[in-house]
């Protein structure tokens, strides 16, 4: 069952975050999906996930999310990813640059019958701040909304 829930998971990110098939997305979560991240202020359902992803996607049109380990016990998985791109559009009160950035985050995924019910991710701020301080010279990061 762990192989299957990580090969899961694999799927989730690559319809998310990586290709933006959402229509096939909404297949593999449970109707009462949940995701929480340390990058935006309260939990959103799969219809708000969706969109989140989408704005991000846009002003990051060459995203690529990488999974660099992943853990998988029971129920429960745990991802350590790189999200990497450069901004071309506004994000988050940022202008465009066209510079790359690059940033780590974990992730806990519980799986539900087959299906993801919840993603909750802790993002590296820190380290995002650092490449967004040097990028736009302020030393501010503004909480993703």
């Amino acid at each position: 069952m762990s192989d299957h829930n990580k090969q899961l998971v694999e799927h989730f990110i690559n319809l998310s975050w990586n290709t933006g098939r959402f229509n096939l997305l909404r297949q593999i979560v449970t109707p009462d999906f949940v995701y929480h991240t340390t990058f935006a202020e309260g939990f959103k359902d799969v219809d708000s996930f969706v969109e989140y992803v989408k704005q991000i996607r846009t002003a990051i049109v060459d995203l690529d999310v990488s999974i660099e380990e992943i853990m998988a016990e029971g129920d429960r998985v745990i991802t350590i990813s790189t999200f990497s791109g450069s901004f071309q559009k506004p994000l988050f009160g940022f202008p465009p640059n066209n510079k790359v950035i690059g940033f780590s985050a974990v992730s806990t995924w519980e799986i539900r019958r087959g299906r993801v019910c919840s993603q909750n991710t802790l993002v590296d701020l820190a380290g995002l701040q650092r490449q967004m301080a040097q990028n736009w010279g302020n030393g501010t990061v503004r909480a993703a909304g």
